[in-house]
């Protein structure tokens, strides 16, 4: 069913072109009805100074707006992440952030989403990361791909590992420039809908696109709208995720040498401690001993495990496969698949406005306004929890037999087990302990509605003198993004009153307080699935709500041209002056501030800082045009340095330089060397003392304490740990907070410096002129970051204690185990469970390299088929080949390096990637194979042949294709179309599944064979 929204934009996109079409009419235009692209002069990304090429010495990857539409990309986002070099991204596949619903964020080289710096026509763009540690992402101001709409794109260039000494913070992996056509005439339409082979997950855009030239061709007015609608999935909608692979313990190990791995695949994991119906336990422990049994209907005179079922009736429950705490195969134990996001729906109604007005030949005013709304739902998640493999206000629930909501044979079954403590309240009657996944109280579906608008202003302008050309701007930037978050929950008081339930006078069943009767009480009858009320449900029930905004306020100006003419052309120059302040707030209301419910108290934050940038950039040509000679055909060289005066992070310095050499016609060398920095975000600086809910990976859980960098640390470590509780030294520890969350606390730091990254790349461009159409590049980037910002984690705290041969005290206090050996929570005695927080402390390194060639030729170049043509028109092919080669992809996060995480070649970051497209074109046809590449990747580096089966992965494959066919001489003129074009895409053609163990979030292809099509017309 189509939507209000679609309907709403479709009559926007019809009333916009009519009256476009009608202006057209009444007024001829004085400039032909193409878009055009001011080419008076070329600044590429990665430098503010004009150059009569869009050749940099930094790596550069071109994206144009043709193969955007082509590929049928409904988000810009899509077509970047499909890029080689970027990393596992921050979108709506999977599990989302609490307060990152719905979001697209890019991810650059793997080193964080918060290190890629992007710019809309080489301007900053304010971010939609929200300030709160449950974002989703790293702290920062990335922005939502989602803000950016693929009409009146012009390009999009993606420098590698660098840009600060231009741009400012957050350049260390790369800067992104999206780039928007500045002159646009006439009016485009365009369509497409997309749906699964499986007749699913279908995506719908429309958008309109149109510009006008008034006054003599100065001023130029453009805009478009766009509506992006796409559809959810859950686990249970793949096999790849419904399967639901979990390591396990292998049962057949019985040493760490005897050649058998600790861990295995097994499938179909259910957590068999709990049911969304109930479970009845004698105890509040989470052994499957302790379950309650019935009479087993099947066979007389023998007993098996009991579960509630519809009513409170008790039917038999089938534990499973069990493995572990909270892993077992198969049974009627919870399946998280049912409760797990694939997909996470987004609607995005995208608007935007370009004005471009010639004041004089050589002053120009133009102003950018962009607008967008979104909404989106995670539309499955984990419900509310009371179970013994969690604590708090989240443990089983303690009930008398004497419950009026247990119907009577429910009552006798339960009082027929043995080893029940006695109710001392209600002599005759017997304490049980209920474990439930109550899903049928609320779903803790998290839905967002955000808005963004951003406006630009600058005049600019040209002049010679003494022979020189100068060029100057002065701009003004503003932005805010804002919106809401809301999720149901329980309020727990109310819960607690709901469910101590009595029989008044009457017979009725009632809350047992009178003051909770008095407020509204209504009984909740927790006893098998579907069981509360709807009056109960309403009378616990409380919406949390967040509101946020990011504000950004930008000012510049810049001078350039050129100082001093040399033999090889002139020295060129920028040099500017920046001002920009980002401010931040988010304030979640009162019920979820106070946390009356069961998630983390969540606290307000705002925060701003201000930052003063002055900068400059030089270009010198030494050698080049009529000043060469053999072996020296061009050179120039380039530098840059930003003085930055942060208020908070304080001063710094960014710098680059770099080299352009041609010692033949043919061949273009380049270098680049650089210090980038990253600017503390404002909810690493201002997040107050926050609780939060965390697991971790625990280096004395027995799958692990044989791992790390120092296997014979980390186990002398532990082993005295346990020693100290009183447990054996070989204590065989199961972690649970590996599998399930304590509760503890996370706290910014207004004392965090910059993030320092030492850059440098080197690579070619190679273009032989004895092969027509065939260009080869190269890049080889290195990227050092030190005093990363780090959020402490609670497993970055436990690796640093136990691989440390000092095992230091100040990290070791930050966490406590209880007498069994398990991380303990916050608790009513005044712990308040694990501290993690933010430092500057870790250091990553990363080596990389990217190889793309491009070859194309009309298929008469070839002589013998030019012969047989006889004039015919044979069309072409075009080769483009993208390869991403990772040679080091480490990361400390102490900075000590004995925690040394090397991630080169694991799931995420294979050692080599590629893409080839494979296209051919003959008239109005245009056929393309895409075909992409993923290394054999490792689950785990740290894991050997003893520790775990399988290691890793097998090499995938994936194919698309991609059709289009121009109609225009068919039904253009006859409908009045300068151009019709209509494409066909079918994405994973051979519906190839991501690699066995794996479920494909972020890395493979989830969705399958996948079919769009879509039609463009212009006019």
């Amino acid at each position: 069913m189509i939507s209000r929204s679609v309907l709403l934009g479709t009559s926007m996109l019809i009333a916009l072109a009519s009256a476009t079409t009608a202006f057209a009419q009444a007024e001829q235009a004085s400039a032909p009805k193409e878009d055009t692209a001011e080419l008076e002069a070329v600044v590429v990304t990665g430098s503010r100074i004009r150059r009569p090429d869009l050749v940099s010495a930094q790596p550069i990857q071109v994206l144009s707006s043709e193969s955007i539409d082509s590929k049928g990309y409904t988000n810009v986002a899509d077509a970047l992440n499909d890029m080689p070099s970027a990393g596992v991204p921050i979108n709506p596949i999977g599990d989302q952030g609490s307060f990152g619903t719905g979001r697209n964020y890019i991810n650059l080289f793997n080193l964080g989403t918060n290190r890629t710096l992007t710019l809309v026509n080489g301007r900053r763009f304010v971010g939609s990361n929200v300030a709160s540690l449950f974002s989703g992402a790293g702290g920062g101001g990335q922005v939502d791909f989602n803000a950016i709409p693929t009409g009146l794109i012009d390009r999009i260039e993606t420098i590698q590992a660098g840009g600060a000494a231009v741009y400012g913070s957050d350049a260390i992996a790369g800067v992104i420039n999206v780039i928007t056509k500045t002159h646009f005439e006439g009016v485009e339409v365009d369509g497409q809908y997309g749906v699964s082979s499986r007749n699913d997950a279908d995506v719908y855009r429309a958008r309109i696109t149109a510009g006008r030239n008034f006054m003599d061709g100065r001023l130029n007015l453009s805009g478009s709208y766009e509506y992006n609608e796409t559809s959810q999935l859950g686990f249970n909608d793949r096999p790849i995720t419904a399967r639901q692979l979990a390591f396990v313990v292998n049962p057949a190990n019985r040493t760490t040498t005897d050649g058998i791995p600790g861990s295995i695949i097994a499938l179909n994991r259910r957590i068999p401690e709990v049911t969304l119906g109930g479970l009845a336990f004698r105890n509040s422990g989470s052994a499957l001993s302790s379950l309650l049994t019935m009479a087993d209907p099947s066979n007389p005179g023998q007993r098996i495990t009991a579960q509630f079922g519809p009513g409170g009736t008790l039917i038999p429950y089938n534990s499973g496969q069990f493995w572990s705490a909270s892993v077992a195969s198969g049974g009627d134990g919870m399946n998280l698949a049912d409760l797990s996001s694939l997909i996470s729906p987004v609607k995005r109604h995208v608007a935007t406005f370009f004005a471009r007005y010639d004041v004089t030949d050589h002053i120009r005013f133009n102003s950018e306004v962009f607008y967008n709304h979104q909404s989106s739902v995670e539309p499955y998640n984990q419900p509310i929890y009371n179970a013994p493999i969690f604590g708090g206000n989240s443990a089983s629930l303690a009930f008398s037999t004497a419950n009026p909501f247990l119907p009577a044979a429910t009552r006798a079954a339960i009082l027929g087990n043995t080893g029940l403590a006695a109710d001392a309240a209600n002599p005759g009657e017997s304490i049980f302990y209920l474990s439930r996944a109550s899903a049928d109280l609320g779903n803790n579906k998290t839905t967002t509605e955000g808005d963004l608008l951003r406006t630009v202003f600058n005049l600019e302008g040209d002049f010679k003198f003494a022979d020189r050309n100068f060029f100057w701007n002065v701009a003004a930037n503003f932005g805010k993004s804002w919106g809401t978050f809301s999720s149901p929950n329980i309020d727990q008081v109310k819960f607690n009153n709901a469910i101590d339930v009595v029989r008044d006078t009457s017979g009725a069943i009632v809350c047992r307080s009178a003051a909770a009767r008095a407020a509204g009480c209504a009984p909740l009858n927790m006893f098998g699935l579907g069981s509360p009320s709807d009056a109960a449900k309403k009378y616990i029930g409380v919406q949390f709500v967040s509101d946020y905004a990011l504000i950004q306020t930008s000012y510049e100006a810049n001078f350039g041209g050129d100082l001093i003419k040399l033999p090889a052309g002139m020295v060129s120059f920028n040099a500017g002056y920046s001002y920009r302040k980002e401010k931040s707030r988010f304030t979640p209301n009162d019920p979820q501030r106070l946390g009356v419910g069961r998630s983390a108290a969540i606290t307000a934050l705002s925060g701003s800082y201000t930052t003063k940038e002055a900068y400059v950039e030089g270009l010198i040509p030494i050698f080049g045009g009529e000043f060469s000679f053999p072996g020296m055909r061009s050179l120039e060289l380039e530098g840059a340095r930003r003085r930055v005066d942060n208020s908070l992070a304080g001063k710094n310095d960014a710098w680059s330089y770099g080299v352009r050499w041609k010692p033949i016609n043919d061949l273009l060398i380049r270098g680049t060397r650089s210090g980038s920095f990253r600017a503390p975000a404002i909810t690493e600086l201002f997040l107050p003392n926050a609780v939060s809910f965390m697991t971790a990976t625990d280096p004395c859980d027995a799958r692990n304490i044989n791992s790390g960098p120092n296997p014979a640390t980390r186990g002398a470590n532990c082993r005295a740990d346990f020693t100290a509780l009183g447990l054996p030294a070989n204590y065989n520890l199961t972690s649970n907070v590996q599998a399930a969350t304590v509760q503890g606390t996370t706290s910014g730091n207004r004392g965090l410096r910059n993030e320092l990254a030492d850059e440098w790349s080197v690579g070619f461009v190679y273009q032989p002129s004895f092969i027509k159409g065939l260009a080869i590049s190269f890049d080889w980037v290195n990227v050092d970051i030190t005093d990363a910002i780090v959020n402490f984690s609670l497993s970055s705290i436990m690796q640093v204690c136990y691989d440390s041969p000092s095992k230091p005290a100040d990290v070791c206090s930050r966490f406590r185990r209880n007498a069994q050996g398990q991380i303990v929570g916050a608790d009513n005695a005044g712990y308040n469970g694990p501290a993690a927080g933010f430092v500057n402390a870790g250091y990553t390194n990363f080596q990389g390299a990217t190889l793309g060639v491009d070859y194309n030729f009309e298929l008469t170049d070839i002589p013998f088929l030019a012969k047989s043509a006889n004039g015919a028109d044979l069309g072409g092919f075009g080769f483009n080949f993208d390869l991403f080669h990772v040679n080091k992809q480490e990361t400390s996060v102490t900075g000590l390096g004995f925690d040394l995480n090397d991630d080169k070649g694991e799931i995420g970051n294979p050692d080599v990637s590629w893409r080839l497209d494979t296209t051919y074109k003959r008239g109005p046809l245009a056929v393309t194979l895409t075909t992409s590449f993923t290394g054999k990747s490792y689950f785990n580096k740290d894991f050997t042949p003893e520790t775990r089966n399988p290691l890793w992965v097998k090499d995938y494959y994936l194919n698309d294709l991609s059709m289009s066919y121009d109609l225009t001489d068919l039904v253009g003129g006859r409908m009045g179309f300068d151009r019709v074009k209509a494409r066909l895409n079918i994405r994973n053609l051979f519906d190839e599944e991501g690699p066995w163990g794996t479920t494909g979030l972020g890395v493979y292809d989830v969705l399958g064979r996948y079919f769009q099509i879509g039609l463009n017309a212009r006019f």
